[in-house]
């Protein structure tokens, strides 16, 4: 990502942020799906069914291909607010650490690991209600394993209008942000390692090519990273929405220490294959997306 010394426009990272949320999620809308599912199993069945038959199950038995896109509406609002305040965010905060004298100014990759964290908690807090209506609609036809033994499917609202009405009037307002202490937790190092392997691998150069292998090395390693605090998440949202099955959670370290003691460790892990896979295909277009738009905006600028 160019030096903000460079004095182009703020807009120029909204659009471009905007851009890049939207691509990046329709590309990798079934991985998503498939990856909250697993994230959401309380018992594992082997052997373990792969990414593919995860898929062709889902068109299969829930009405067609249009059934991996399920949430795709949540889903993409969550990643356009998301990438938008993210981008812009990011650029702000590098313009106050460039404008110090250069005597000042801390090393660079502390520059990039701190805003992208700042930019990461801001975008999440902003955005976390779509986060969770995406959980919802994602866990349609997930079954789970109650006490009881009896299987239970979830049946998540058809529309967003209905999941916030719906919601609020069962739970209130902070339903809305359930599991919002692992996310937070999360985004910190998630956010700040993207941005701060990117940003060490572009060296500052502006091709879009180079973005995008960027871009798809620093989502995967940072997913890697914080992957079990966002199974605790997944697993407090869908709690929220759907009430408990089996084990009810207090909050997130109770929901981590009853995963580790109920399910192993290997449970906070579930989906990992997909969401690596995802996450480095979006993260790639999201960098990939957000340096071509740019480029786009500013040789526009420079001609005006």
């Amino acid at each position: 990502m160019e030096s903000s010394k460079e004095q182009v426009p703020q807009w120029h990272n909204l659009v471009a942020g905007a851009v890049a949320g939207a691509g990046s999620r329709l590309a990798t809308a079934p991985l998503d799906l498939v990856r909250i599912r697993w994230q959401l199993e309380k018992t594992v069945t082997y052997p373990r069914p792969s990414l593919w038959s995860a898929m062709a199950s889902i068109v299969q038995n829930e009405g067609g291909i249009l059934a991996l896109f399920r949430g795709s509406v949540a889903a993409t609002y969550l990643w356009v607010g998301y990438s938008m305040v993210q981008f812009s965010v990011y650029g702000r905060i590098r313009t106050w650490f460039e404008a110090k004298d250069d005597q000042a100014n801390p090393h660079p990759t502390l520059v990039a690991f701190c805003s992208g964290a700042s930019a990461g908690v801001v975008a999440t807090i902003i955005s976390y209600p779509f986060d969770v209506s995406r959980t919802t609609f994602a866990a349609r036809g997930v079954t789970q394993q109650p006490m009881k033994g009896k299987s239970r499917t979830f049946a998540p609202p058809e529309t967003l209008y209905e999941f916030a009405s719906s919601l609020y009037h069962k739970r209130g307002v902070r339903a809305f942000y359930a599991g919002y202490s692992p996310a937070l937790v999360q985004i910190i190092p998630y956010m700040g390692l993207n941005f701060c392997i990117y940003e060490k691998l572009t060296q500052g150069e502006k091709g879009v090519a180079k973005s995008g292998f960027a871009g798809s090395m620093s989502g995967a390693i940072s997913k890697v990273v914080v992957y079990p605090i966002d199974t605790v998440k997944k697993r407090l949202q869908a709690q929220a929405v759907f009430g408990a099955t089996g084990d009810h959670y207090e909050g997130m370290v109770d929901c981590f220490t009853k995963m580790l003691r109920n399910e192993g460790p290997t449970s906070f892990y579930r989906g990992l294959v997909p969401s690596v896979f995802k996450t480095a295909i979006a993260t790639s277009l999201t960098f990939s997306l957000y340096r071509g738009t740019k480029n786009i905006l500013e040789d526009f600028h420079k001609t005006t």
